[in-house]
């Protein structure tokens, strides 16, 4: 008769701590994601408004508005054409992950 009171009592506990675990389950904690900044194949045209070693500026109009985008420049830039202040460019670029606009590559228009 004791054996079957201690497994009454096992069955009992077992079935009150699975209800326990469904009804009030432990918070899961997941890694936070992380929003990929960096963007890829973006464009943009315009004037040269600057020009430094490691960079430039680039006046762009859109309809009645106009801003000046900022672009670092690297070894892997290509640019085709005379970068200059000025000069009428289309640039292919990506966001780096620090918000930067790095140029891929540099088409520097010719009027012909």
């Amino acid at each position: 008769m004791k054996g079957i009171s201690f497994v009454r009592i096992g069955v009992f506990a077992m079935s009150w701590s699975a209800l326990s675990a469904a009804a009030f389950p432990a918070p899961i904690q997941s890694a936070p994601q992380q929003e990929s900044v960096a963007k890829v194949n973006q464009s943009a045209s315009g004037k040269v408004s600057a020009v430094s070693n490691d960079g430039f500026s680039l006046d762009v109009k859109a309809g009645d508005a106009s801003s000046t985008i900022q672009f670092l420049t690297d070894s892997k830039t290509k640019i085709t054409g005379d970068l200059m202040v000025g000069a009428t460019v289309t640039v292919a670029y990506r966001t780096d992950e620090n918000g930067r606009n790095v140029a891929k590559a540099v088409i520097v228009q010719t009027n012909s």
